[in-house]
C-alpha cells in the first residue's frame, strides 16, 4: 500500500510539471519557470529514493527465527549427535586354553562397526574471535541400553581404575574450553593426544574387526595408542582392556594448534592429584598430525608416573606411537606402530601387599588397506602382531587379521560383515585370553545409524 502511494504521488507531480510548464510559459517569466521546474525534479527524485529503499528492506523474521538465526557475542549453538550399532554373529572358543570356556558361540555384538553413543556438542561466541566449547559423550550397550562400565584393572592418571572407579556416566568425552586464532584448549575427560595424531591412519581405519575375546571393542587398533598393562601376582601382561576408555584421559589439560601448512601440534597434560607426590600419577603427551595431499602421518610421545609406587619413585611409563597413510584414487593404505615401556618398580596390589615387578616392553604393528569399490561399497583388511617382553625369554605374542565390508544404504545408514581371526604363541601364553598356543575367530553381520542435529543454532 505505501509503495503504491509513492508511485501515485510521484505521477502527480509528473503531471503537476507538464502543468506548471504550460501556465508558466503563460504567465510567469523564464526564470521562475526554470525555479519551479528544477524543485519538482527534486522532489520527484526523493520520491525515486524512497521507493527504492522499501524494495530493498527485508521482510521482518517472526521473533522465534529471528532469535534461533541470531549472530554475534552471545550467539549458542546445540548439537545432538550419536550413533546406533549392533551386530550378530558366531564366535568360536572364547579361550580354547580354558576348559570350561571352548566350544563356539551365537552372540549379540555391541558396536561391531563403530560404538553406541549419545552426544551433546555445543558453542558460544564470546567475543569477536573467541568461542567457548563443550561436549558430553556417552558409550553404552545397545543390547541391554546399559551405560558402559570401567574395566577393572585400567591404568590411568587421577584414579580411573575399573576396580574402584565405578560407574562413569560421560565415558567418552566431559570437557570445556576456549576456541580462536590461537588454537583450542579444552579442560575435562577427552580423548588421548595419542589418538588425535594417529587416527587417521590407523590400519583398521578405526573399524572394530576385532571381536575375539582376545581383544574387546577397538583394544587392537589402541594398542597402538598405548599397552594397558595389569600387574597381578603371577606378573605383567596384556590386558585387552575396551578401546573406548583406554583411548581416553581424566582431568586433562589439552591443546589443540591451528592446522598451518597441514600440520598441526597436540598437547596434554593431566595433574597426578596425589598428596605429596607433585608428579605422582601426572601424564604428559606431546604429537602432531600431518596432511598433505594424499598424504597423512602422525605421531606422538607421553609420560606417565604411576601412582603407589614405592621405589623408584622417578619412575616413568613412556609410550610412543607413530603412523602413516597414503591414498591412490580408490585404495587407502595405511601403516602405524605403538611401543610402551614400563620400568622396574614395587607397587601396591589390590590387597595393598608391596609387589615388585622387572621391567616389561609391549609393541603393536599393524598394516591395513580400503579400497572403495563405489560411493556405496568399500572393504577394509588390516593385520596387526602384539608382543610382549616381560623378562628375559618371556614373550607371548598375538597375532590378528580382520576383513570387514560396509554398504551405505543412504546417507547415515551402513549394513556391514565382519570377520576377524586371532592366535597366541610364545611363552607365558596362559596371560593371553586366548590362552597358550591358541587361536579364535568371529564372523557378525550388523547395521549402524548415526545421526547429527542441530538443536540450537
Amino acid at each position: 500500500m505505501t509503495r503504491m502511494k509513492h508511485v501515485h504521488r510521484a505521477s502527480t507531480l509528473a503531471l503537476c510539471i507538464a502543468t506548471t510548464l504550460g501556465s508558466g510559459q503563460a504567465q510567469a517569466g523564464e526564470k521562475e519557470l526554470q525555479a519551479q521546474i528544477e524543485e519538482l525534479a527534486r522532489q520527484l527524485e526523493n520520491l525515486k529514493r524512497q521507493v527504492a529503499e522499501q524494495k530493498a528492506a527485508p521482510v521482518s523474521a517472526p521473533a522465534t527465527t529471528a532469535a534461533a538465526t541470531s549472530s554475534g557475542p552471545g550467539n549458542f549453538r546445540l548439537s545432538l549427535s550419536g550413533n546406533l550399532d549392533a551386530a550378530i554373529g558366531r564366535q568360536s572358543d572364547i579361550a580354547p586354553g580354558t576348559a570350561a570356556l571352548r566350544g563356539g558361540t551365537t552372540k549379540f555384538f555391541n558396536g561391531g562397526m563403530a560404538p553406541t553413543n549419545l552426544a551433546f556438542t555445543g558453542s558460544a561466541d564470546l567475543t569477536e574471535g573467541l568461542t567457548a566449547v563443550f561436549k558430553l559423550d556417552t558409550e553404552f550397550l545397545t543390547s541391554t541400553g546399559a551405560n558402559m562400565l570401567p574395566v577393572s584393572g585400567q591404568i590411568g592418571p587421577n584414579g580411573y581404575n575399573g576396580a574402584n572407579g565405578g560407574s562413569v556416566l560421560f565415558n567418552r568425552a566431559a570437557y570445556v574450553g576456549l576456541a580462536g586464532g590461537f588454537g583450542t584448549v579444552t579442560l575435562g575427560r577427552q580423548q588421548t593426544v595419542a589418538v588425535d595424531a594417529v587416527i587417521k591412519v590407523e590400519p583398521s581405519n578405526y573399524t572394530n574387526f576385532f571381536m575375539s575375546s582376545v581383544y574387546g571393542a577397538y583394544n587392537l587398533g589402541n594398542a597402538i595408542y598405548g599397552q594397558a598393562l595389569v600387574n597381578t601376582a603371577a606378573g605383567r601382561y596384556g590386558a585387552g582392556i575396551s578401546g573406548n576408555l583406554d583411548s581416553r584421559d581424566n582431568a586433562m589439560i589439552k591443546y589443540l594448534s591451528p592446522t598451518i601448512g597441514g600440520a598441526r601440534l597436540i598437547a596434554g597434560y593431566s595433574p597426578g592429584a596425589v598428596a605429596g607426590g607433585d608428579n605422582m600419577g601426572s601424564k604428559a603427551s606431546l604429537g602432531a598430525s600431518f596432511d598433505y595431499g594424499n598424504f597423512s602421518a602422525g605421531a606422538s610421545y607421553t609420560e606417565w608416573n604411576p601412582v603407589d609406587v614405592l621405589t623408584n619413585q622417578d619412575a616413568k611409563y613412556r609410550l610412543g606411537n607413530f603412523g602413516v597413510g597414503y591414498r591412490f584414487g580408490p585404495l587407502s593404505l595405511r601403516a602405524a606402530m605403538g611401543h610402551t615401556s614400563l620400568p622396574a618398580v614395587t607397587l601396591k596390589d589390590s590387597t595393598n601387599t608391596n609387589v615388585t615387578y622387572s621391567a616389561a616392553d609391549a609393541s603393536v604393528k599393524g598394516i591395513g588397506a580400503t579400497y572403495a569399490f563405489s560411493p556405496r561399497l568399500d572393504a577394509t583388511l588390516a593385520y596387526y602382531t602384539k608382543r610382549y617382553d616381560i623378562v628375559p625369554g618371556n614373550h607371548p605374542r598375538v597375532d590378528t587379521l580382520g576383513l570387514g565390508t560396509t554398504y551405505m544404504l543412504f546417507k547415515n545408514a551402513k549394513l556391514y560383515a565382519l570377520w576377524d581371526y586371532a592366535k597366541s604363541k610364545g611363552d607365558n601364553g596362559a596371560n593371553q585370553t586366548l590362552g597358550g598356543h591358541g587361536s579364535a575367530n568371529a564372523l557378525a553381520v550388523g547395521f549402524s545409524y548415526a545421526f547429527n542435529t542441530d538443536l540450537v543454532r
